[in-house]
Formats: C-alpha cells, sequence, structure tokens
C-alpha cells in the first residue's frame, strides 16, 4: 500500500513539483495569504506556485489557517503545503548515464537533518548521485527535503542492502572505489578525483568497516591544520569532498 506524507513550505512544494521521483496529490494554500497586501513578493511567490501546476492530476485545495495549525508541523510553511507520495529510488544500474559519474555512499548517516544538509552540498557540488544503506526516511522526509533546500527532489538516488555487491557492480564498471580513513591514506588534495569515481563515506560512530578499507582502490584523508584526533561530521567530510571534486573537474590544469 502506497503512504503519503505532507511536506510544507514553498521551497519544498516547488521541489516535488519538480521531482521525477514522487507524485504529488493535493497542494493546500492558506487562501487569506493570498489576499494581504502587506507583503507582495511573499504573495506573488506563491501565486507563481499555484500558476506553475499545469498537471489535473494534481488538485488545489484553498484552506484557512486552522488547517495549517492542525497539519504543518512548525511554523515556516509560508502558507504552502502537499500530500505526495512516498519518493521512488533508482535502482544502481539506472544511475548511470552515458558519462563517467561521481557517486557518493553515505555510511551511518542517522540525523535527517545531518542527511538534508548533505545531500543538498553535494548537489551544489555537482555530484551524480547518492547510494545509501536501505531503511525507511518516511516519517522524516519533510525534515529532508526542507533541510536540502529541495535538493533531496532532484538528486538521484539508489538504496541499497549490501555495500560490497554494490563495490562489485562499480568495479565491474571500471569506477576508482574510493574511501576515507586515516591509514595509510593520502590528501584529497594530492589525489585525483576525476570520474569514474564511487566515494564511501563512513559515519561519525562506527566509521567503515575494515573488510572494505583494505578493498578500496583509494584511501583519501582531509589534512588538518593543527594536531587533531577527531573526526570530522559526516556533512562536513562531504562537503569538503564534494567541493574538491567540484576544484579538480572545472578548476584544476591537472
Amino acid at each position: 500500500m502506497t503512504t503519503s506524507i505532507i511536506i510544507e513550505g514553498k521551497i519544498s512544494v516547488d521541489a516535488v513539483l519538480r521531482s521525477k521521483y514522487r507524485k504529488v496529490l493535493t497542494i493546500f494554500y492558506d487562501v487569506a495569504k493570498l489576499q494581504r497586501k502587506r507583503n507582495k513578493k511573499r504573495v506573488k511567490a506563491l501565486k507563481q506556485t499555484l500558476e506553475s501546476i499545469n498537471s489535473k492530476e494534481v488538485k488545489i485545495e484553498a484552506v484557512n489557517q486552522e488547517w495549517f495549525e492542525k497539519n504543518a508541523i512548525g511554523k515556516t510553511h509560508g502558507g504552502i503545503a502537499a500530500i505526495v507520495i512516498e519518493r521512488t529510488y533508482q535502482k544502481i544500474p539506472e544511475l548511470l548515464t552515458s558519462k563517467p559519474c561521481i557517486f557518493f555512499f553515505l555510511a551511518g548517516i542517522e540525523d535527517p537533518y545531518n542527511l538534508g544538509y548533505t545531500i543538498r552540498s553535494l548537489y551544489a557540488a555537482g555530484i551524480d548521485g547518492i547510494v545509501m544503506k536501505q531503511r525507511s526516511w518516511h516519517d522524516v522526509e519533510g525534515i529532508i527535503i526542507k533541510s536540502s533546500a529541495g535538493t533531496s527532489e532532484l538528486m538521484p538516488m539508489a538504496l541499497v542492502e549490501d555495500l560490497e555487491t554494490t563495490i562489485n557492480f562499480f568495479k565491474s564498471k571500471n569506477y576508482t572505489i574510493a574511501c576515507t580513513g586515516k591509514d595509510e591514506s593520502q590528501s584529497i588534495y594530492q589525489s585525483n578525483l576525476k570520474p569514474p569515481l564511487f566515494i564511501v563515506i563512513g559515519g561519525e560512530k562506527r566509521g567503515i568497516n575494515r573488510n572494505f578499507l583494505d578493498k578500496a582502490d583509494l584511501r583519501l584523508t582531509i589534512p588538518y591544520e593543527r594536531e587533531f584526533v577527531g573526526s570530522l561530521p559526516i556533512n562536513s567530510v562531504a562537503v569538503i569532498i564534494g567541493f574538491e571534486i567540484l576544484r579538480q573537474r572545472n578548476y584544476s590544469n591537472n
């Protein structure tokens, strides 16, 4: 049985309307907000979203403030929300395109806000897709969409049962397999991070399985300026590596 969720806010609603991975059932808007004159920019933005809905399958309902007080999680909805079905995720082969790509495997990420921030950063850096272990994000999808500024609806993503099987698939497609780790690793600034590349980032609690570390083609580390024995949060690691990849893709002469 297909389940539905409520997402809220203009950025989130605009994202699900653009998404190839989710069906929008109903859009709700606060009719009183369209009649207010003190914030013309916000009213105009709300009208633009409603006017962009050209699918006959999407219902549009005018509701009052009480509807949002009852159904919205917070107060930053801006007078617009949507009922959508669960996101569909890609099969691993569906992620591949005709050009060499770069994918991130995010291991051990638990917090939906951190996941949203990480997706937003990798999307901005031009990463081609994200792979994660199989689990249900149903109860927190609205948080992920909002914290990712809608990019979670646009980023190709796959959920897998087994990392080793996934690694073997990418190896068979001549992808370099890289992972983050401190032992026998080299700086990201001295590494070739050009595609085709599959990068595994370990979670802060459990890290990456030693058996996988031994099988990786490339071990990466982020150099610190000061002596520091701790680990960076996974979203910080993703930002740093993602934008080093962007630099090498577009701004490096090497």
